[in-house]
């Protein structure tokens, strides 16, 4: 039945997809009459997942999130065996730039060194000759100041190519998209399980519910009081014309920790930029202007894909090139815009069944799902069917959403609640 399905997953980004294509080769391996049906207000990833970076990449300063990185990367690697559709991935590996104040900051960078290479993760400090060899001279270097990671396994995607493959995975797998659908509520029994969600096109029975709405989790889930810590961050994103004979495919990622700005190859010989997260306390507590539990959520803006990034900050991006590529000018600007992270309040993702409704999981990607989408499809997929997992190192514990809702982080948002305090949170709270 069109109206029936034994899992739906509201969410048209890479999470919702690869939850809805590993939850469907499961169940069909089974000759199981049940099927997945995935829930899109507008488009599939017509949002935040149609404008990411197509970055892979496994370092990561939660060594538990690093692992599942890692193991993601090689299952993007052989997404065939996964999705049912290959992708070719461009495979240039990344250079890691990070300050040497040859106190703190460096000893931070050679710590994760030595816990990514326990977790068996290649990340290695390298010699700045090294740096001149895999970028060709191509970068500034300052011997000094800066100290040098190289990550050979790191890979780039298309961001558009991932989409298309996106529908041809979930037509490929038998699974039910419903585009143009908004989810407007849902029916709730009395043992806290959802029954039906509710939609501007009718009503849909669901014996399971994935949510991996990001930033639109809160709004849409607030009605059956299931509050969810969500809220977007906006990020820059600007494209420059490089010679081809300059910059070759082969370039390596830039993470570029002392200008906050990843560089990586693009269509056309161009040179994409856009930044990190921002990790202050401060800014994130203005990303949740007020107690994250009561967000509007995404909907508070009107269409995060169609916003243009202002004179200033391609002003700003462009004094970036200039600082780290002096080498490759001339730079020709080729378009700019806004996009945004979708951010939890200790930037790390939330992952697992929900604290109180008992057939609702979440899959939100906290500002960095693209990386992660096939192990975390796997995960949920083996949630969901009561399976044990395959995956290696498996501890959901740091991304349960119950964590939010132990004393210290309660206490955390005691202190930043209103636009009076969040100014002062570095000083006042520890997270």
């Amino acid at each position: 039945m069109d109206n029936k399905f034994h899992t739906v997953i509201i969410g048209r980004g890479c999470l919702g997809v690869a939850s809805a294509i590993s939850l469907a080769r499961k169940i069909n391996s089974t000759n199981s009459q049940n099927n997945v049906c995935i829930l899109e207000k507008s488009v599939l990833a017509g949002g935040i997942s149609s404008r990411h970076s197509g970055i892979i990449r496994s370092a990561n300063a939660s060594i538990q999130a690093a692992t599942f990185a890692e193991q993601a990367n090689n299952m993007w690697r052989n997404i065939k065996d996964y999705w049912g559709v290959d992708i070719k991935p461009q495979q240039p590996g990344a250079i890691w730039i990070a300050r040497n104040d040859k106190k703190e900051a460096a000893k931070t960078w050679n710590d994760l060194e030595k816990k990514l290479n326990k977790a068996k993760i290649d990340f290695s400090r390298i010699k700045h000759k090294e740096i001149k060899s895999l970028t060709n001279n191509l970068i500034r270097i300052n011997e000094e100041h800066e100290i040098y990671f190289h990550e050979p396994n790191a890979m780039l995607f298309d961001p558009i190519e991932i989409r298309n493959s996106m529908y041809e995975a979930i037509e490929l797998n038998g699974i039910k998209l419903k585009e143009n659908t908004r989810v407007t509520g849902f029916e709730v029994t009395s043992g806290s399980k959802i029954k039906k969600v509710k939609t501007n096109h009718g009503t849909i029975e669901a014996e399971n519910i994935i949510n991996a709405a990001g930033g639109w989790s809160p709004q849409i889930f607030d009605s059956i009081g299931v509050k969810i810590p969500v809220s977007l961050q906006p990020v820059y994103v600007s494209n420059w014309l490089i010679s081809k004979k300059k910059l070759p495919e082969t370039f390596p990622i830039i993470a570029d920790y002392i200008n906050l700005s990843y560089f990586r190859t693009w269509r056309n010989g161009e040179l994409h930029i856009h930044q990190p997260r921002d990790r202050s306390p401060s800014s994130i507590a203005r990303s949740f202007a007020e107690e994250p539990t009561s967000m509007k959520g995404a909907d508070v803006f009107f269409d995060s894909s169609n916003y243009t990034a202002s004179y200033s900050e391609t002003n700003k991006y462009a004094e970036m090139i200039r600082d780290r590529f002096p080498n490759a000018a001339p730079y020709i600007f080729n378009g700019g815009y806004i996009s945004f992270f979708d951010i939890t309040p200790d930037l790390q993702f939330i992952l697992g069944e929900d604290k109180d409704i008992s057939n609702l999981y979440h899959c939100l990607g906290a500002g960095q799902a693209f990386k992660y989408a096939p192990i975390f499809g796997e995960i949920l997929s083996d949630l969901i069917l009561g399976r044990k997992t395959k995956i290696k190192n498996f501890n959901l514990e740091e991304f349960s959403i119950k964590r939010f809702y132990k004393p210290k982080m309660k206490n955390f948002w005691n202190i930043v609640h209103g636009s009076q305090n969040t100014l002062r949170v570095r000083e006042q709270a520890s997270v």
